[in-house]
């Protein structure tokens, strides 16, 4: 009675033991995770959201012949498709003085598309970025304030991405803007054209 009991005992055990080592392969492959640990989204993708400020030089032709010193500020919204491109929508505005006191503005909003150009799967790299929108003016004398007519607006830049959590990024980058000022059909066009270098935290929310 007793060898019977053993050998049931002793066939019940054999399939466990068969299933335990067609696992252990799989333990020894992907050591330190559980055999289905999900997915996982890539570094620059997710909600993208992004705030900097910097300084730079700006050109009015309408207003100076030579080019004066701006502050600039800019803010973007958008969405990484993956670690390769990513489309957000920027407005960045900057400011100067001309040389007889009037404060004068330069502000765009454009949808741009960025890529990278070197990085690495943690988020670290160098990137670049395009986009065509809308710009304008606007002049503050003290006394009097306008703002012109919006015109076409083109404007990109190289940045670079420095991860400090595995959400956030340090991004500095070289930016230029450019847009045209419409005078109507009676004169030609103005251009405004600003450059520089901003500081910017960058977060992508998975």
């Amino acid at each position: 009675m007793n060898l019977c009991r053993l050998a049931l005992a002793l066939g019940a055990a054999v399939p466990f033991a068969a299933h335990a080592s067609d696992q252990a392969p799989l333990m020894r492959r992907y050591p330190g995770y559980p055999p289905d640990y999900g997915y996982q989204p890539q570094a620059r993708q997710g909600l993208l959201l992004s705030i900097g400020l910097g300084g730079g030089s700006m050109y009015l032709s309408n207003v100076s012949p030579t080019r004066i010193g701006a502050g600039d500020i800019d803010f973007r919204l958008g969405y990484g498709l993956s670690d390769r491109f990513q489309m957000f929508m920027d407005f960045s505005a900057d400011e100067g003085s001309t040389y007889d006191g009037t404060a004068v503005g330069s502000w765009a909003w454009t949808m741009r598309g960025q890529t990278v150009l070197i990085g690495d799967r943690a988020g670290n790299g160098l990137n670049v970025n395009f986009g065509v929108g809308f710009g304008g003016l606007t002049h503050d004398s003290g006394y009097a304030r306008a703002s012109s007519p919006t015109g076409l607006a083109l404007a990109g830049g190289i940045s670079y991405d420095a991860r400090i959590t595995r959400s956030c990024a340090f991004s500095p980058e070289f930016f230029y803007t450019w847009h045209q000022v419409p005078n109507g059909t009676a004169y030609a066009d103005d251009v405004s054209s600003v450059y520089g270098l901003r500081l910017s935290l960058t977060w992508y929310l998975h």
